[in-house]
């Protein structure tokens, strides 16, 4: 990458406000919404869907402090793997790339699988796993051909979301201060209620809530874009956390203010967001949320096809896949379609699997996100304290206690991560040290590094 930087640099067009906003849109404000049901049933947090959020807002607010250290350090791509293999050790690098590998391949599912749940909650006469598959298909054929979602239509999604949440937090208030609700915009238990609450529960929601914050991640690619990056990246990422952590417990809470009886009505929590409307007298705006949702969803998973096949392209590039398979670029299309098919046909066909467990399927996702961040905390703490050897009452505060809180509050959230997605990512991971080993001949050469460019 600096090589090609000092042939052309990039353009240093980004300034505070558009990378904000690009974070913000990346991490998509109406997933607040998909979790609604999940988390507020008496079956997920019974009601605490709110308090789940304020602890991943703070968790994350000590990993986005390490995202900070690092971008101005290491600022090229590559985010997590590229961290770990600067600041740890190639070797470990290798592994954590591979584990990140897992999510951009298990991204476009969950894009698919709303698609698909929500599909057949408006057309039930559909299957929801034929919604999934001709959603994968219409991905793998755009993607293939080449065909990118314009700038426009993204920028007119993106604000169409924040435009209905907004109009959700001003219907809700205005429903509960017309007596509907708890009938109070200040009510106790719409964040902490002891008739309901269960620790295990909640700390599980706030580890797969974790995935609705990766947007900060996100902006670490932009770095070589960025106007006075320096100033401009840590301010960013911390904004992202901090904002869309406000955003999404501002929605969730008052939607539990304006139908606290949610808690045990809530029918399917996988599509409680459809129940929620009605229930106080907005119907309509279900419907408005059917089609704003599944365009956000389409494109996240379109985008996210596009991603996870570049990744592959670079690592069969580099060798470190079969490149005649992973590092082939169609003569017609000029795109790599071996690795658009694979990325497309794995989350489908795990998305079909899931069509009746969403809460699962997110699981599986949450693994590859909580091992990155711990990663990337510990990062901060050798690579500034133990190899830099930085020191200092600010040394402290910033290379061993905030790191180090954040590895302590994420290593504790993933112990609340389903077992089935400790076993995938397990099995995912030992595949990845076992496919090193053989790679530098039991650990005694570097690994190649790996690409993260289209």
């Amino acid at each position: 990458m600096s090589k090609e930087k000092k042939q052309g640099e990039l353009k240093r067009t980004l300034g505070l406000p558009l990378l904000v906003g690009f974070g913000l849109a990346y991490l998509a404000p109406t997933v607040v919404f998909n979790y609604y049901g999940i988390w507020t049933a008496e079956s997920g947090t019974g009601g605490h869907y709110p308090l789940a959020l304020i602890i991943t807002t703070v968790l994350m607010a000590f990993t986005g402090l390490s995202y900070t250290y690092m971008v101005k350090e290491i600022p090229i791509a590559g985010s997590v793997y590229a961290y770990a293999n600067k600041s740890i050790n190639p070797h470990v690098g290798f592994i954590a790339g591979w584990i990140m590998l897992l999510d951009y391949i298990l991204m476009p599912m969950a894009g698919m699988l709303l698609l698909g749940i929500y599909g057949h909650e408006y057309f039930p006469m559909i299957p929801a796993w034929i919604i999934v598959v001709v959603v994968a298909a219409i991905c793998a054929a755009l993607n293939i051909i080449g065909a990118k979602t314009s700038s426009i239509v993204d920028t007119v999604i993106i604000a169409a979301q924040l435009i209905f949440t907004a109009m959700t937090i001003i219907v809700c208030i205005v429903y509960v201060c017309g007596g509907g609700g708890s009938g109070s915009l200040f009510s106790d238990t719409a964040i902490y209620n002891p008739d309901t609450f269960d620790f295990s529960t909640l700390m599980h929601a706030s580890a797969i809530l974790c995935l609705s914050f990766v947007g900060f991640d996100a902006v670490t690619t932009m770095v070589e874009e960025v106007k006075n990056p320096d100033k401009i990246m840590g301010k960013a990422i911390m904004l992202i956390v901090i904002g869309a952590g406000i955003l999404f417990f501002l929605t969730a809470y008052v939607m539990n203010i304006a139908w606290p009886e949610g808690i045990y009505d809530i029918q399917d929590p996988d599509t409680g967001v459809f129940e929620f409307y009605p229930a106080i007298g907005y119907p309509w705006m279900a419907d408005v949320f059917f089609v704003v949702d599944n365009c956000a969803s389409f494109i996240c998973s379109l985008a996210a096809v596009g991603a996870g096949s570049r990744i592959l392209l670079g690592m069969g590039r580099d060798n470190l896949l079969p490149k005649q398979i992973f590092g082939h670029i169609s003569p017609k299309f000029h795109t790599p379609t071996y690795n658009i098919l694979l990325t497309t046909v794995i989350p489908m066909i795990i998305g079909m699997v899931f069509v009746n467990n969403l809460m699962g399927a997110l699981d599986l996702v949450s693994f590859g996100v909580i091992v990155g961040f711990i990663i990337v905390n510990l990062s901060v703490f050798i690579l500034f304290w133990v190899k830099k050897k930085e020191r200092g009452g600010s040394a402290v505060v910033k290379y061993i206690i905030c790191p180090w809180i954040g590895v302590l509050f994420l290593a504790f959230a993933f112990i609340y991560v389903g077992t089935g997605a400790k076993i995938l990512g397990a099995c995912w991971t030992a595949l990845g040290i076992i496919y090193l080993a053989f790679k530098t001949k039991g650990f005694k050469q570097l690994p190649p590094e790996m690409t993260f460019e289209e």
